[in-house]
Protein backbone atom coordinates (compact mmCIF):
# COMPACT_ATOMS: atom_id res chain seq x y z
CA UNK A 1 0.00 0.00 0.00
CA UNK A 2 3.00 2.24 0.53
CA UNK A 3 3.00 3.10 -3.34
CA UNK A 4 0.01 3.59 -4.08
CA UNK A 5 -0.14 6.27 -6.54
CA UNK A 6 0.37 7.54 -9.71
CA UNK A 7 2.91 8.07 -12.12
CA UNK A 8 3.78 11.71 -13.80
CA UNK A 9 5.42 11.23 -17.06
CA UNK A 10 5.20 14.85 -18.24
CA UNK A 11 2.78 17.68 -19.19
CA UNK A 12 1.11 15.44 -22.41
CA UNK A 13 -0.22 12.72 -19.49
CA UNK A 14 -2.30 14.63 -17.55
CA UNK A 15 -5.12 12.07 -18.56
CA UNK A 16 -3.46 8.99 -17.58
CA UNK A 17 -2.33 11.00 -14.33
CA UNK A 18 -6.11 11.11 -13.39
CA UNK A 19 -7.42 7.86 -14.19
CA UNK A 20 -3.80 6.92 -11.99
CA UNK A 21 -5.18 8.77 -9.27
CA UNK A 22 -8.41 7.37 -9.27
CA UNK A 23 -7.56 3.94 -9.27
CA UNK A 24 -5.02 4.58 -6.47
CA UNK A 25 -8.56 6.84 -4.46
CA UNK A 26 -10.28 3.42 -5.40
CA UNK A 27 -7.50 1.04 -4.31
CA UNK A 28 -6.92 2.83 -0.82
CA UNK A 29 -10.65 2.80 -0.11
CA UNK A 30 -10.53 -0.82 -0.67
CA UNK A 31 -8.08 -1.62 1.86
CA UNK A 32 -9.31 0.95 4.05
CA UNK A 33 -12.78 -0.84 3.91
CA UNK A 34 -11.76 -4.31 3.94
CA UNK A 35 -8.22 -4.28 6.43
CA UNK A 36 -6.32 -5.97 3.72
CA UNK A 37 -8.35 -8.60 4.07
CA UNK A 38 -9.23 -11.46 1.84
CA UNK A 39 -12.38 -11.05 0.06
CA UNK A 40 -14.57 -13.11 -2.24
CA UNK A 41 -14.79 -11.26 -5.80
CA UNK A 42 -13.18 -7.90 -5.03
CA UNK A 43 -13.24 -7.11 -9.01
CA UNK A 44 -16.77 -6.90 -8.88
CA UNK A 45 -17.13 -4.15 -6.11
CA UNK A 46 -14.41 -1.77 -7.59
CA UNK A 47 -15.77 1.15 -9.04
CA UNK A 48 -14.32 4.64 -10.10
CA UNK A 49 -14.70 7.41 -7.72
CA UNK A 50 -15.63 10.79 -9.49
CA UNK A 51 -13.52 13.46 -8.19
CA UNK A 52 -15.58 16.66 -5.95
CA UNK A 53 -15.53 19.57 -8.04
CA UNK A 54 -13.82 21.21 -5.02
CA UNK A 55 -10.81 18.73 -5.26
CA UNK A 56 -10.32 19.04 -9.10
CA UNK A 57 -8.78 22.11 -9.00
CA UNK A 58 -6.20 20.24 -6.54
CA UNK A 59 -5.59 17.75 -8.80
CA UNK A 60 -4.79 20.31 -11.63
CA UNK A 61 -2.27 21.70 -9.09
CA UNK A 62 -0.64 18.41 -8.38
CA UNK A 63 -0.29 17.42 -11.82
CA UNK A 64 1.06 20.66 -12.64
CA UNK A 65 3.84 21.06 -9.74
CA UNK A 66 5.05 17.51 -9.11
CA UNK A 67 8.68 15.84 -10.64
CA UNK A 68 8.25 13.87 -14.12
CA UNK A 69 7.84 10.40 -13.06
CA UNK A 70 6.63 11.06 -9.44
CA UNK A 71 4.44 9.03 -7.42
CA UNK A 72 2.35 9.53 -4.87
CA UNK A 73 2.81 7.44 -1.58
CA UNK A 74 1.44 6.45 2.07
CA UNK A 75 3.92 6.11 4.95
CA UNK A 76 4.48 2.91 6.06
CA UNK A 77 2.01 3.91 9.24
CA UNK A 78 -0.56 5.86 7.75
CA UNK A 79 -4.00 6.94 10.07
CA UNK A 80 -4.87 9.55 7.40
CA UNK A 81 -5.07 6.66 4.31
CA UNK A 82 -4.56 8.92 1.25
CA UNK A 83 -1.31 11.46 -0.06
CA UNK A 84 -3.16 14.00 -0.32
CA UNK A 85 -4.33 15.92 2.91
CA UNK A 86 -6.14 19.26 3.82
CA UNK A 87 -5.17 21.01 6.64
CA UNK A 88 -4.56 24.40 8.37
CA UNK A 89 -0.76 23.87 9.13
CA UNK A 90 -0.31 28.16 9.36
CA UNK A 91 -2.92 28.89 11.81
CA UNK A 92 -4.12 31.97 8.94
CA UNK A 93 -7.85 30.05 8.62
CA UNK A 94 -7.75 28.50 5.63
CA UNK A 95 -6.50 24.68 5.07
CA UNK A 96 -3.18 24.16 2.80
CA UNK A 97 -2.60 20.82 0.91
CA UNK A 98 0.03 18.30 1.55
CA UNK A 99 0.88 15.75 -0.61
CA UNK A 100 3.65 12.96 -0.26
CA UNK A 101 5.00 11.47 -3.31
CA UNK A 102 8.56 10.07 -4.23
CA UNK A 103 10.46 12.29 -6.56
CA UNK A 104 12.19 11.44 -9.80
CA UNK A 105 14.87 10.24 -7.95
CA UNK A 106 12.76 7.80 -6.48
CA UNK A 107 13.44 10.00 -3.11
CA UNK A 108 9.77 10.66 -0.51
CA UNK A 109 9.31 14.52 0.06
CA UNK A 110 6.40 16.75 0.66
CA UNK A 111 5.10 19.48 -1.02
CA UNK A 112 2.42 21.97 0.47
CA UNK A 113 0.29 23.60 -1.66
CA UNK A 114 -1.37 27.18 -0.69
CA UNK A 115 -4.96 28.21 -2.25
CA UNK A 116 -3.96 32.08 -2.89
CA UNK A 117 -5.80 34.10 -5.97
CA UNK A 118 -8.88 31.54 -6.25
CA UNK A 119 -6.00 28.62 -6.92
CA UNK A 120 -3.99 26.08 -5.77
CA UNK A 121 -0.09 26.95 -6.05
CA UNK A 122 3.41 25.44 -4.43
CA UNK A 123 4.42 26.54 -1.19
CA UNK A 124 7.03 24.35 0.57
CA UNK A 125 8.91 21.23 -0.41
CA UNK A 126 9.88 19.16 2.67
CA UNK A 127 13.05 17.07 1.77
CA UNK A 128 15.47 14.33 3.27
CA UNK A 129 17.62 13.75 0.93
CA UNK A 130 18.98 10.53 2.53
CA UNK A 131 15.81 8.87 3.21
CA UNK A 132 14.03 5.86 1.16
CA UNK A 133 10.83 5.98 2.33
CA UNK A 134 8.16 8.09 4.97
CA UNK A 135 7.60 5.64 7.98
CA UNK A 136 5.54 7.89 9.94
CA UNK A 137 3.63 11.63 9.49
CA UNK A 138 1.52 13.48 11.58
CA UNK A 139 0.59 17.17 12.39
CA UNK A 140 -0.14 17.94 15.93
CA UNK A 141 0.54 21.10 18.26
CA UNK A 142 2.79 19.67 20.35
CA UNK A 143 2.57 22.77 22.94
CA UNK A 144 -0.86 23.97 22.76
CA UNK A 145 0.15 27.39 21.36
CA UNK A 146 -2.66 27.20 18.41
CA UNK A 147 -0.01 25.89 15.20
CA UNK A 148 0.35 22.65 14.68
CA UNK A 149 4.30 20.34 14.19
CA UNK A 150 4.79 18.15 11.51
CA UNK A 151 6.31 14.98 12.89
CA UNK A 152 8.75 12.59 10.01
CA UNK A 153 9.71 9.78 10.56
CA UNK A 154 12.15 8.92 7.66
CA UNK A 155 13.53 5.54 7.12
CA UNK A 156 17.36 5.85 6.04
CA UNK A 157 18.66 4.57 2.78
CA UNK A 158 21.39 2.21 2.63
CA UNK A 159 23.73 3.12 5.78
CA UNK A 160 21.58 5.77 6.61
CA UNK A 161 20.06 5.68 10.21
CA UNK A 162 16.12 6.18 10.63
CA UNK A 163 15.63 10.05 11.20
CA UNK A 164 12.69 11.50 13.58
CA UNK A 165 12.31 15.01 12.89
CA UNK A 166 9.98 18.14 13.44
CA UNK A 167 9.02 20.58 11.59
CA UNK A 168 7.38 24.33 12.04
CA UNK A 169 5.38 25.97 9.60
CA UNK A 170 6.44 29.04 11.63
CA UNK A 171 9.70 28.53 10.63
CA UNK A 172 11.43 31.16 7.46
CA UNK A 173 11.56 29.05 4.44
CA UNK A 174 14.67 29.19 2.76
CA UNK A 175 15.42 28.46 -1.01
CA UNK A 176 17.17 25.11 -2.11
CA UNK A 177 19.48 24.58 -5.15
CA UNK A 178 16.85 24.56 -7.06
CA UNK A 179 15.35 27.45 -6.08
CA UNK A 180 12.31 26.34 -4.39
CA UNK A 181 11.18 26.95 -0.79
CA UNK A 182 11.91 24.69 1.85
CA UNK A 183 11.59 24.69 5.60
CA UNK A 184 14.29 22.89 7.43
CA UNK A 185 13.45 20.35 10.81
CA UNK A 186 13.93 22.50 13.88
CA UNK A 187 14.41 18.84 15.92
CA UNK A 188 16.21 15.76 14.03
CA UNK A 189 17.21 12.70 16.22
CA UNK A 190 17.78 8.79 15.16
CA UNK A 191 14.94 6.62 15.98
CA UNK A 192 13.46 3.13 15.77
CA UNK A 193 9.65 3.71 16.48
CA UNK A 194 7.86 6.83 17.72
CA UNK A 195 4.95 7.83 19.33
CA UNK A 196 2.61 10.59 20.10
CA UNK A 197 0.48 10.91 23.23
CA UNK A 198 -0.52 12.06 26.76
CA UNK A 199 1.25 10.85 29.16
CA UNK A 200 1.20 12.33 32.01
CA UNK A 201 -2.56 14.00 31.55
CA UNK A 202 -1.75 17.38 31.20
CA UNK A 203 -3.38 18.22 27.86
CA UNK A 204 0.20 18.36 26.15
CA UNK A 205 1.09 14.94 24.25
CA UNK A 206 4.55 13.73 24.77
CA UNK A 207 6.57 12.27 22.24
CA UNK A 208 7.55 8.65 22.86
CA UNK A 209 10.83 7.62 21.20
CA UNK A 210 12.60 4.20 20.95
CA UNK A 211 15.80 4.29 19.45
CA UNK A 212 19.02 1.49 19.07
CA UNK A 213 22.57 1.15 19.01
CA UNK A 214 24.63 -1.62 17.88
CA UNK A 215 22.42 -2.58 14.96
CA UNK A 216 25.21 -4.77 12.73
CA UNK A 217 23.73 -8.08 14.71
CA UNK A 218 27.05 -9.50 13.08
CA UNK A 219 29.10 -7.32 16.36
CA UNK A 220 26.40 -7.23 18.57
CA UNK A 221 22.54 -7.42 19.18
CA UNK A 222 20.82 -4.00 19.48
CA UNK A 223 20.35 -2.29 22.31
CA UNK A 224 16.99 -0.48 22.80
CA UNK A 225 15.99 3.04 24.38
CA UNK A 226 12.67 4.31 25.50
CA UNK A 227 12.98 8.10 25.77
CA UNK A 228 10.25 10.46 26.44
CA UNK A 229 10.59 14.46 25.33
CA UNK A 230 8.36 17.34 26.21
CA UNK A 231 8.16 20.01 23.22
CA UNK A 232 9.12 23.28 25.09
CA UNK A 233 10.33 26.57 23.30
CA UNK A 234 10.57 25.26 20.10
CA UNK A 235 12.72 22.04 20.81
CA UNK A 236 12.38 18.77 22.32
CA UNK A 237 13.22 18.52 26.41
CA UNK A 238 13.83 15.10 27.40
CA UNK A 239 12.22 14.46 30.62
CA UNK A 240 12.82 10.31 31.41
CA UNK A 241 14.41 7.58 29.33
CA UNK A 242 15.58 3.76 30.33
CA UNK A 243 16.36 0.91 28.48
CA UNK A 244 13.56 -1.82 27.36
CA UNK A 245 13.82 -5.69 26.62
CA UNK A 246 16.60 -6.12 24.10
CA UNK A 247 15.79 -9.36 23.21
CA UNK A 248 12.89 -8.82 20.20
CA UNK A 249 13.65 -8.45 16.49
CA UNK A 250 11.85 -5.34 16.58
CA UNK A 251 9.09 -2.57 18.40
CA UNK A 252 6.17 -2.40 15.99
CA UNK A 253 4.07 -0.45 18.10
CA UNK A 254 3.41 1.95 21.16
CA UNK A 255 0.11 2.99 23.11
CA UNK A 256 0.04 6.28 24.86
CA UNK A 257 -2.76 6.52 27.68
CA UNK A 258 -5.12 4.99 29.96
CA UNK A 259 -4.47 1.77 31.61
CA UNK A 260 -6.61 1.86 34.92
CA UNK A 261 -9.33 3.43 35.94
CA UNK A 262 -6.49 5.58 37.81
CA UNK A 263 -3.17 5.22 35.89
CA UNK A 264 -1.88 6.30 32.34
CA UNK A 265 1.15 4.07 30.97
CA UNK A 266 2.59 2.68 27.86
CA UNK A 267 2.06 -0.12 26.16
CA UNK A 268 5.06 -1.61 24.12
CA UNK A 269 4.14 -4.63 21.36
CA UNK A 270 7.72 -6.42 19.62
CA UNK A 271 8.15 -9.08 17.25
CA UNK A 272 10.16 -11.57 18.90
CA UNK A 273 10.44 -14.49 15.87
CA UNK A 274 9.14 -15.49 12.77
CA UNK A 275 5.13 -15.82 14.56
CA UNK A 276 5.82 -14.76 18.56
CA UNK A 277 5.50 -11.72 19.47
CA UNK A 278 6.53 -9.47 22.96
CA UNK A 279 3.96 -7.20 25.16
CA UNK A 280 5.24 -4.63 28.25
CA UNK A 281 2.76 -2.52 30.00
CA UNK A 282 4.14 0.65 32.08
CA UNK A 283 2.48 2.98 34.03
CA UNK A 284 3.96 6.51 35.00
CA UNK A 285 4.11 7.36 38.39
CA UNK A 286 5.96 10.15 39.72
CA UNK A 287 7.42 11.43 36.66
CA UNK A 288 9.14 7.92 36.11
CA UNK A 289 8.20 4.67 33.69
CA UNK A 290 7.52 1.31 35.95
CA UNK A 291 6.81 -2.26 34.68
CA UNK A 292 3.50 -3.75 35.31
CA UNK A 293 3.27 -6.54 32.64
CA UNK A 294 5.38 -9.01 32.12
CA UNK A 295 6.66 -10.15 35.88
CA UNK A 296 9.29 -12.44 35.67
CA UNK A 297 9.56 -13.09 39.01
CA UNK A 298 6.42 -15.06 38.48
CA UNK A 299 7.34 -16.62 35.47
CA UNK A 300 5.43 -13.96 32.89
CA UNK A 301 7.83 -13.02 29.93
CA UNK A 302 5.22 -11.72 28.07
CA UNK A 303 6.13 -13.52 25.00
CA UNK A 304 3.12 -15.61 22.77
CA UNK A 305 3.35 -17.24 19.66
CA UNK A 306 1.55 -15.28 17.79
CA UNK A 307 1.21 -11.08 17.13
CA UNK A 308 -0.98 -9.35 19.42
CA UNK A 309 -2.76 -5.85 18.94
CA UNK A 310 -3.29 -4.34 22.50
CA UNK A 311 -6.17 -1.78 22.49
CA UNK A 312 -9.22 -0.38 24.30
CA UNK A 313 -11.46 -3.33 22.98
CA UNK A 314 -14.64 -2.56 24.89
CA UNK A 315 -14.72 1.49 24.13
CA UNK A 316 -14.63 2.23 28.16
CA UNK A 317 -11.25 4.49 27.73
CA UNK A 318 -9.01 2.00 29.20
CA UNK A 319 -5.83 0.16 27.08
CA UNK A 320 -6.61 -3.68 27.12
CA UNK A 321 -3.57 -6.22 26.62
CA UNK A 322 -4.29 -9.06 23.91
CA UNK A 323 -3.22 -12.38 25.72
CA UNK A 324 -3.12 -15.23 22.87
CA UNK A 325 -3.37 -19.00 23.56
CA UNK A 326 -3.78 -21.84 20.86
CA UNK A 327 -7.05 -23.27 21.62
CA UNK A 328 -6.98 -26.54 23.68
CA UNK A 329 -7.23 -30.19 22.44
CA UNK A 330 -4.77 -29.72 19.57
CA UNK A 331 -1.52 -29.73 20.27
CA UNK A 332 0.47 -31.11 17.12
CA UNK A 333 -1.85 -29.14 14.43
CA UNK A 334 0.66 -27.09 11.98
CA UNK A 335 0.97 -23.13 12.79
CA UNK A 336 -1.04 -22.08 10.02
CA UNK A 337 -3.95 -24.48 10.53
CA UNK A 338 -3.78 -23.56 14.69
CA UNK A 339 -6.67 -21.31 16.32
CA UNK A 340 -5.92 -18.93 19.11
CA UNK A 341 -8.04 -17.20 21.61
CA UNK A 342 -7.65 -13.50 22.71
CA UNK A 343 -7.89 -12.96 26.35
CA UNK A 344 -8.34 -9.53 26.93
CA UNK A 345 -7.23 -7.96 29.93
CA UNK A 346 -7.27 -4.85 32.35
CA UNK A 347 -4.75 -3.76 34.83
CA UNK A 348 -6.42 -3.63 37.68
CA UNK A 349 -4.11 -0.76 38.89
CA UNK A 350 -2.57 -3.02 41.58
CA UNK A 351 -1.31 -6.38 41.15
CA UNK A 352 -3.55 -7.84 39.17
CA UNK A 353 -5.61 -8.31 35.89
CA UNK A 354 -9.11 -8.88 35.08
CA UNK A 355 -10.32 -10.66 32.07
CA UNK A 356 -12.79 -7.97 29.95
CA UNK A 357 -13.72 -10.56 27.28
CA UNK A 358 -12.87 -13.71 25.65
CA UNK A 359 -12.69 -13.72 21.34
CA UNK A 360 -11.73 -14.89 18.43
CA UNK A 361 -10.52 -13.24 15.07
CA UNK A 362 -9.76 -14.78 11.70
CA UNK A 363 -8.21 -12.24 10.36
CA UNK A 364 -8.39 -13.57 6.78
CA UNK A 365 -12.09 -12.16 6.61
CA UNK A 366 -11.95 -9.48 9.52
CA UNK A 367 -14.07 -11.53 11.86
CA UNK A 368 -14.67 -11.08 15.30
CA UNK A 369 -16.33 -13.51 17.39
CA UNK A 370 -16.86 -12.76 21.08
CA UNK A 371 -17.34 -15.87 23.23
CA UNK A 372 -20.58 -16.14 25.43
CA UNK A 373 -20.13 -16.76 28.74
CA UNK A 374 -22.02 -20.48 28.86
CA UNK A 375 -18.98 -21.26 26.78
CA UNK A 376 -16.10 -20.23 28.64
CA UNK A 377 -13.86 -23.07 29.95
CA UNK A 378 -15.47 -25.77 28.02
CA UNK A 379 -15.05 -25.07 24.18
CA UNK A 380 -12.55 -25.63 21.30
CA UNK A 381 -11.89 -24.41 18.25
CA UNK A 382 -10.41 -25.81 14.74
CA UNK A 383 -10.61 -26.60 11.60
CA UNK A 384 -13.73 -27.57 9.25
CA UNK A 385 -11.83 -30.14 7.30
CA UNK A 386 -13.55 -30.72 4.12
CA UNK A 387 -16.53 -28.52 4.68
CA UNK A 388 -16.64 -25.68 1.35
CA UNK A 389 -16.49 -22.27 2.79
CA UNK A 390 -16.08 -22.94 6.37
CA UNK A 391 -13.73 -20.52 8.63
CA UNK A 392 -13.89 -22.21 11.92
CA UNK A 393 -15.47 -25.27 13.55
CA UNK A 394 -16.43 -24.93 17.09
CA UNK A 395 -17.10 -27.73 19.30
CA UNK A 396 -18.10 -28.91 22.93
CA UNK A 397 -14.59 -29.21 24.95
CA UNK A 398 -14.35 -31.14 28.03
CA UNK A 399 -10.67 -30.33 29.49
CA UNK A 400 -11.10 -33.15 32.22
CA UNK A 401 -11.89 -36.04 30.07
CA UNK A 402 -11.15 -34.74 27.04
CA UNK A 403 -14.70 -35.39 25.41
CA UNK A 404 -15.55 -33.50 22.49
CA UNK A 405 -19.05 -32.85 20.51
CA UNK A 406 -19.06 -31.01 17.18
CA UNK A 407 -21.19 -27.61 18.46
CA UNK A 408 -21.43 -25.30 14.83
CA UNK A 409 -19.58 -23.82 12.25
CA UNK A 410 -19.05 -20.33 11.20
CA UNK A 411 -18.66 -20.23 7.49
CA UNK A 412 -18.27 -17.25 4.62
CA UNK A 413 -20.25 -17.91 1.34
CA UNK A 414 -18.94 -15.76 -1.52
CA UNK A 415 -22.46 -14.28 -2.41
CA UNK A 416 -22.11 -15.12 -6.22
CA UNK A 417 -22.12 -18.99 -4.57
CA UNK A 418 -24.71 -18.12 -1.84
CA UNK A 419 -27.65 -18.66 -3.79
CA UNK A 420 -26.75 -22.29 -4.41
CA UNK A 421 -25.37 -22.92 -1.25
CA UNK A 422 -28.45 -22.08 0.18
CA UNK A 423 -30.65 -23.81 -1.67
CA UNK A 424 -28.24 -27.29 -1.19
CA UNK A 425 -28.12 -26.48 2.44
CA UNK A 426 -32.59 -26.10 2.67
CA UNK A 427 -32.52 -29.84 0.92
CA UNK A 428 -30.38 -31.20 3.29
CA UNK A 429 -32.92 -30.04 6.49
CA UNK A 430 -28.97 -27.68 7.62
CA UNK A 431 -30.06 -25.70 10.24
CA UNK A 432 -28.57 -22.26 9.52
CA UNK A 433 -28.49 -18.57 9.91
CA UNK A 434 -27.48 -15.55 7.26
CA UNK A 435 -25.46 -12.85 9.95
CA UNK A 436 -24.78 -10.56 7.43
CA UNK A 437 -22.83 -9.48 4.24
CA UNK A 438 -19.57 -7.82 3.89
CA UNK A 439 -16.51 -7.70 0.99
CA UNK A 440 -18.53 -10.08 -1.09
CA UNK A 441 -19.16 -12.53 1.07
CA UNK A 442 -22.25 -14.16 3.04
CA UNK A 443 -21.57 -15.29 6.45
CA UNK A 444 -23.52 -17.44 8.12
CA UNK A 445 -23.82 -19.64 11.32
CA UNK A 446 -25.05 -23.52 11.73
CA UNK A 447 -25.29 -25.00 15.03
CA UNK A 448 -26.34 -28.59 15.78
CA UNK A 449 -29.67 -29.14 16.75
CA UNK A 450 -29.30 -31.01 20.04
CA UNK A 451 -26.84 -32.43 22.17
CA UNK A 452 -25.09 -35.72 21.27
CA UNK A 453 -26.94 -39.07 22.42
CA UNK A 454 -23.58 -40.85 23.80
CA UNK A 455 -22.05 -38.39 26.59
CA UNK A 456 -22.46 -38.11 29.56
CA UNK A 457 -25.32 -36.77 31.57
CA UNK A 458 -22.66 -34.09 32.67
CA UNK A 459 -21.79 -33.08 28.94
CA UNK A 460 -24.76 -33.25 27.64
CA UNK A 461 -26.21 -30.91 30.23
CA UNK A 462 -23.23 -28.32 29.77
CA UNK A 463 -23.82 -29.05 25.97
CA UNK A 464 -27.20 -27.67 25.97
CA UNK A 465 -26.08 -24.85 28.17
CA UNK A 466 -23.91 -24.24 25.40
CA UNK A 467 -26.97 -24.27 22.97
CA UNK A 468 -28.76 -21.67 24.67
CA UNK A 469 -26.38 -19.16 23.68
CA UNK A 470 -26.82 -19.21 20.11
CA UNK A 471 -28.36 -16.10 19.48
CA UNK A 472 -26.42 -14.27 21.83
CA UNK A 473 -23.02 -15.61 19.93
CA UNK A 474 -24.39 -14.64 16.52
CA UNK A 475 -25.45 -11.43 17.36
CA UNK A 476 -21.91 -10.77 18.88
CA UNK A 477 -20.45 -11.47 15.66
CA UNK A 478 -18.92 -8.00 14.04
CA UNK A 479 -16.31 -7.25 11.34
CA UNK A 480 -13.00 -5.76 12.16
CA UNK A 481 -11.54 -3.11 9.69
CA UNK A 482 -8.03 -2.75 10.83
Amino acid sequence: MANAGYTNAGGGHGKQIRLSIMLSAVLTLLFLATGCRYTAAPADLLQKPAIAPDKQAIVQAIEKSLPSYSKLTLPVREEHMGAIRLIDVDGDGTNEAIVSYYNEYSTPELMVFKYTASAWKPWLLIQQPLARQIEWLKFEDLDKDGQKELIIGWIGGFDSPNVLEIYSFQSKPIRNESGKLTIQPIESLPYTYAESGDLDNDGRSELVVISETGTNQEIALPEYQLTIYKWTNRKLKEVYGESINNGVNAYDRILIGRISEQHRGIILEASTGAHSSYTAMYVWEKGKLRLVYPNESEGIEGIVGKPTYSQDINGDGILELQWSREAPGYPDVAYAYSKWVNDWMQWDGHDGFKKITEEFTDYRYGIQMRIPNQWLGRYTLHNADNELYAVVAIDYWNEETKATAKLATLYAVPQKQWGSVEAGWRSESKSFRQVFTDSGNVFVTSFVKEAPADGSDADRKAFREMLEAEAEFTSSLTIRND
